[in-house]
């Protein structure tokens, strides 16, 4: 039996990865203080996704992880990543140059698979392409228990 192979970040590469001068973060409409200043923070290091955004995690309440991606060169929140999951369990990789991201855990807001069912809760490894500023399901595996550290 044949397994294809997991995607790689250099199938996905972006050029050029910006340089320049971030922008200030622009404000929400349902703002708060709190993720004000996490955005704020996050704009000031380096574009580290996809070739011009910062992605960056933070907590969301409890135990849980989330994260945004922001537009280094106009200060705009694009997305979120496509749920909340699990600060025990979850990781992720993703490059500067690369519309790629991994991501690892228990997702806390349920989630489908690429066909839009309903997946019961458990330990995944997914695989996303972002494009045109959404995160596009490229495969999703379950995973018997998470790694131990």
């Amino acid at each position: 039996m044949a397994f294809a192979a997991d995607p790689d970040f250099k199938d996905y590469t972006v050029t050029p990865v910006f340089t320049g001068a971030n922008h200030e973060p622009v404000p929400q409409e349902n703002g708060n203080a709190m993720m004000d200043q996490a955005r704020a923070r996050a704009l000031k290091g380096k574009v580290n996704f996809a070739g011009h955004y910062i992605l960056y995690r933070l907590g969301c309440g409890g135990s849980a992880i989330c994260g945004e991606v922001l537009d280094a060169r106009t200060g705009d929140v694009v997305v979120g990543l496509p749920n909340a999951y699990d600060g025990s369990t979850f990781d992720m990789a993703y490059q500067s140059d690369s519309r790629l991201i991994f991501i690892s855990g228990l997702a806390l807001d349920g989630e489908e698979d690429a066909q839009g069912n309903r997946l019961e809760s458990r330990y995944r490894d997914r695989y996303y392409e972002f494009v045109n500023n959404e995160f596009r399901l490229l495969t999703i595996t379950d995973v018997e228990s998470p790694p131990l550290d």
